[in-house]
Protein backbone atom coordinates (compact mmCIF):
# COMPACT_ATOMS: atom_id res chain seq x y z
CA UNK A 1 0.00 0.00 0.00
CA UNK A 2 1.87 3.41 -1.09
CA UNK A 3 1.58 6.18 1.51
CA UNK A 4 1.72 9.40 -0.34
CA UNK A 5 3.16 12.64 1.91
CA UNK A 6 3.79 15.89 0.75
CA UNK A 7 6.20 16.74 3.23
CA UNK A 8 8.03 13.74 2.23
CA UNK A 9 10.33 12.93 -0.86
CA UNK A 10 8.56 15.39 -2.92
CA UNK A 11 5.50 13.69 -2.66
CA UNK A 12 6.40 10.60 -3.94
CA UNK A 13 4.67 7.92 -3.54
CA UNK A 14 6.15 4.80 -0.86
CA UNK A 15 5.62 1.81 0.44
CA UNK A 16 7.38 0.04 3.64
CA UNK A 17 6.11 -3.37 2.16
CA UNK A 18 8.69 -3.30 -0.17
CA UNK A 19 11.35 -3.49 2.67
CA UNK A 20 9.16 -5.71 5.04
CA UNK A 21 12.36 -8.69 5.09
CA UNK A 22 14.61 -5.70 5.52
CA UNK A 23 12.62 -4.66 8.37
CA UNK A 24 11.91 -8.05 9.84
CA UNK A 25 16.23 -8.67 9.96
CA UNK A 26 17.65 -5.15 11.08
CA UNK A 27 14.69 -3.12 12.68
CA UNK A 28 14.78 -4.45 16.42
CA UNK A 29 16.77 -1.87 17.66
CA UNK A 30 16.58 -0.13 20.55
CA UNK A 31 18.22 -1.30 23.12
CA UNK A 32 16.30 -2.98 26.69
CA UNK A 33 15.90 0.40 28.35
CA UNK A 34 13.79 1.66 25.68
CA UNK A 35 11.14 -0.38 26.53
CA UNK A 36 11.87 -0.31 30.54
CA UNK A 37 10.88 3.54 30.18
CA UNK A 38 8.34 2.57 28.43
CA UNK A 39 7.01 0.29 31.12
CA UNK A 40 8.11 2.73 33.87
CA UNK A 41 5.32 5.04 32.17
CA UNK A 42 2.25 2.48 33.07
CA UNK A 43 2.19 1.62 29.94
CA UNK A 44 2.15 -2.23 28.54
CA UNK A 45 1.70 -3.77 31.77
CA UNK A 46 -0.73 -6.85 33.02
CA UNK A 47 -4.39 -6.46 32.28
CA UNK A 48 -4.25 -3.82 29.85
CA UNK A 49 -5.12 -4.21 26.04
CA UNK A 50 -2.79 -2.18 24.25
CA UNK A 51 -2.67 -0.95 20.47
CA UNK A 52 0.85 -0.36 18.37
CA UNK A 53 -0.15 2.15 15.13
CA UNK A 54 2.13 1.48 12.85
CA UNK A 55 3.23 -1.36 14.10
CA UNK A 56 5.40 -2.72 10.89
CA UNK A 57 6.89 -5.69 12.24
CA UNK A 58 5.93 -5.92 15.22
CA UNK A 59 8.71 -4.36 17.47
CA UNK A 60 6.94 -2.70 20.04
CA UNK A 61 4.24 -5.65 20.89
CA UNK A 62 6.93 -8.26 21.00
CA UNK A 63 9.59 -6.46 22.65
CA UNK A 64 6.78 -5.42 25.09
CA UNK A 65 4.93 -8.45 25.92
CA UNK A 66 6.79 -9.93 28.56
CA UNK A 67 5.21 -6.91 30.65
CA UNK A 68 1.97 -8.40 30.27
CA UNK A 69 -0.41 -6.19 28.30
CA UNK A 70 -2.51 -7.97 25.49
CA UNK A 71 -0.81 -6.65 22.54
CA UNK A 72 -2.72 -5.89 19.30
CA UNK A 73 -0.54 -4.44 16.59
CA UNK A 74 -2.13 -2.32 13.06
CA UNK A 75 0.19 -1.33 9.99
CA UNK A 76 -1.27 0.26 6.48
CA UNK A 77 1.25 -2.96 5.18
CA UNK A 78 0.28 -6.09 4.92
CA UNK A 79 3.76 -7.61 4.14
CA UNK A 80 4.79 -5.85 7.09
CA UNK A 81 1.79 -7.85 9.06
CA UNK A 82 3.08 -11.36 7.54
CA UNK A 83 6.49 -10.05 9.03
CA UNK A 84 5.03 -9.61 12.19
CA UNK A 85 3.37 -12.25 12.68
CA UNK A 86 6.13 -14.78 11.51
CA UNK A 87 8.50 -12.64 14.25
CA UNK A 88 5.68 -12.87 16.95
CA UNK A 89 5.14 -16.83 16.97
CA UNK A 90 4.49 -17.75 20.33
CA UNK A 91 2.88 -14.68 21.78
CA UNK A 92 -0.73 -14.02 21.76
CA UNK A 93 -0.48 -10.61 19.52
CA UNK A 94 -3.28 -10.27 17.32
CA UNK A 95 -1.98 -7.83 13.83
CA UNK A 96 -4.45 -6.34 11.58
CA UNK A 97 -3.40 -4.82 8.09
CA UNK A 98 -5.33 -1.60 8.41
CA UNK A 99 -4.88 2.29 8.20
CA UNK A 100 -4.95 4.27 11.23
CA UNK A 101 -7.39 5.95 9.57
CA UNK A 102 -9.93 3.36 9.71
CA UNK A 103 -8.81 0.88 12.32
CA UNK A 104 -12.75 -0.19 12.82
CA UNK A 105 -12.30 -0.78 16.29
CA UNK A 106 -14.99 -0.76 18.92
CA UNK A 107 -15.37 2.59 21.67
CA UNK A 108 -13.17 1.87 24.56
CA UNK A 109 -11.53 -0.96 23.22
CA UNK A 110 -7.87 0.06 24.10
CA UNK A 111 -5.88 0.81 27.77
CA UNK A 112 -3.16 2.23 25.68
CA UNK A 113 -1.82 3.16 22.31
CA UNK A 114 1.49 3.79 20.95
CA UNK A 115 2.69 5.15 17.66
CA UNK A 116 6.60 4.61 17.61
CA UNK A 117 8.15 6.39 14.53
CA UNK A 118 5.05 6.96 12.86
CA UNK A 119 2.32 9.29 14.01
CA UNK A 120 3.81 12.10 11.48
CA UNK A 121 2.55 10.09 8.73
CA UNK A 122 -1.23 9.89 9.72
CA UNK A 123 -4.18 12.60 8.68
CA UNK A 124 -4.20 13.62 12.41
CA UNK A 125 -7.63 15.35 11.89
CA UNK A 126 -8.84 11.93 11.10
CA UNK A 127 -6.94 9.57 13.90
CA UNK A 128 -7.43 12.64 16.60
CA UNK A 129 -11.31 11.23 17.07
CA UNK A 130 -10.33 7.79 16.39
CA UNK A 131 -7.94 7.44 18.83
CA UNK A 132 -10.17 9.13 21.43
CA UNK A 133 -12.83 7.11 20.94
CA UNK A 134 -10.70 3.65 21.09
CA UNK A 135 -9.17 4.78 24.08
CA UNK A 136 -10.52 3.89 27.31
CA UNK A 137 -11.55 6.49 30.22
CA UNK A 138 -8.23 7.46 31.66
CA UNK A 139 -5.94 5.87 28.89
CA UNK A 140 -2.89 6.77 27.24
CA UNK A 141 -1.40 7.70 24.51
CA UNK A 142 2.36 7.14 23.86
CA UNK A 143 4.27 8.60 20.75
CA UNK A 144 7.42 7.57 20.56
CA UNK A 145 9.55 9.70 18.25
CA UNK A 146 13.85 9.79 17.54
CA UNK A 147 14.48 12.59 15.52
CA UNK A 148 17.21 12.48 12.51
CA UNK A 149 19.98 14.38 13.80
CA UNK A 150 22.79 14.54 11.09
CA UNK A 151 24.40 18.02 13.06
CA UNK A 152 24.69 15.89 16.43
CA UNK A 153 25.79 12.83 15.44
CA UNK A 154 28.51 11.43 12.88
CA UNK A 155 27.10 8.23 11.61
CA UNK A 156 23.28 10.42 10.70
CA UNK A 157 25.76 12.68 9.13
CA UNK A 158 27.62 10.75 6.69
CA UNK A 159 24.66 8.54 6.35
CA UNK A 160 22.32 11.97 4.96
CA UNK A 161 25.47 12.65 3.02
CA UNK A 162 25.48 9.18 1.42
CA UNK A 163 21.78 9.20 1.02
CA UNK A 164 21.62 13.02 -0.82
CA UNK A 165 24.62 12.06 -2.96
CA UNK A 166 22.69 9.45 -4.67
CA UNK A 167 18.87 11.21 -4.16
CA UNK A 168 19.42 14.75 -4.24
CA UNK A 169 15.84 15.93 -3.89
CA UNK A 170 15.41 14.40 -0.59
CA UNK A 171 14.35 16.00 2.24
CA UNK A 172 14.65 13.68 4.74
Amino acid sequence: MNIVNNEIDGGRPFDWGKTSSDYARYRDIYPVQFYENIAKRGVGRKGQKALDLGTGTGVIPRNMYRFGAKWTGCDISENQILQAKKLSEGMDIEYYARPTEALGFPAGSFDVITACQCFFYFDHEKTAGILHDILRDGGKLLVLYMAWLPDEDMIAGESEKLVLKYNPSWTG
